[in-house]
């Protein structure tokens, strides 16, 4: 006699062990620079609603941190403040695409305030600076080998002495992190402090920025010409990128995720 029913036993057999596996999910692991750790958070949920891949963003690894952990295959990609050294091109890593973002200074102060660009210098150098009210003028550092102290420094010129200076005060603070240097100015009572427009929309800081020359930054100004000073963003990809990879980078790069990126304070590319 024929088992006909044999074949649907095994059958029904092979789908409820095929049910049992652990399932994996496609997932992809970003880090670097802090200034748009909780940008990069708020658009994960819209890549994964088109992809299918969760988007995990690792805290406070920092431009050198990301590229190591990166080249270490910890990361599927990293953000970085600056431009591949030597070493890093070594192991493989590559840049795929950059994020720009309006940077300028912060504030605690309820204002309004303005800067001319040629006294920002003055300030950094004056023993016991003050705002046009006479409240207490307070800056918050950053470590040396941080990236935003070279933006500073081109942006500004004579700001990398001015810095090296203050670092000599023992009352003057120290931000380790783009976070830490943020928690610095809300707490700071007449702060002064240097930050990314992306970090600063995205988080929701109680910070406000102060003009330049009469000139805020925000996306409109830095678009129209009128703000002139950016955070250039590297986007870097291992020797060989994942598919999760690949597909996130084409997400940012696609005119349909810009409006996403204004409204948190990035545009794609470099210019």
């Amino acid at each position: 006699m024929r088992l006909r029913f044999r074949p649907i036993t095994v059958l029904v057999g092979s789908i409820a062990f095929l049910m049992a596996l652990p399932a994996f999910a496609q997932e992809l692991k970003i880090g670097g620079t802090g200034a748009v750790t909780e940008a990069m958070r708020q658009l994960a949920p819209a890549f994964a609603a088109e992809t299918g891949i969760t988007v995990v963003v690792l805290p406070s690894l920092g431009t050198t941190g990301a590229n190591n952990a990166l080249m270490d295959g910890k990361l599927g990609l990293a953000i970085g403040g600056r431009e591949l050294r030597d070493r890093e091109k070594a192991r493989g890593l590559q840049v795929s695409g950059h994020l720009r973002t309006p940077f300028g200074f912060v504030t605690s102060r309820a204002g309004p305030d303005n800067l001319r660009k040629t006294d920002i210098v003055g300030l950094h150098q004056t023993a016991n600076p003050t705002w046009p009210d006479g409240m207490p003028l307070l800056f918050v550092l950053r470590p040396i080998d941080e990236t935003d102290n070279e933006l500073l420094a081109g942006f500004f010129p004579g700001m990398a002495g001015a810095t090296a200076q203050l670092r000599r005060r023992r009352d003057i603070s120290v931000a380790a992190t783009d976070q830490d240097n943020a928690d610095a100015a809300e707490r700071t009572t007449g702060s002064l402090v240097a930050a990314t427009l992306a970090q600063v929309k995205a988080e929701g800081r109680n910070l406000r920025f102060v003009a330049i020359d009469g000139v805020r930054p925000s996306m409109q100004a830095y678009v129209d010409g009128s703000y002139p000073y950016v955070k250039l963003l590297y986007l870097v990809a291992p020797p060989d990128p994942s598919d999760e990879a690949k597909a996130f980078l084409d997400f940012l790069a696609r005119p349909e995720t810009q409006a996403r990126l204004n409204d948190l304070g990035l545009i794609a590319g470099a210019r």
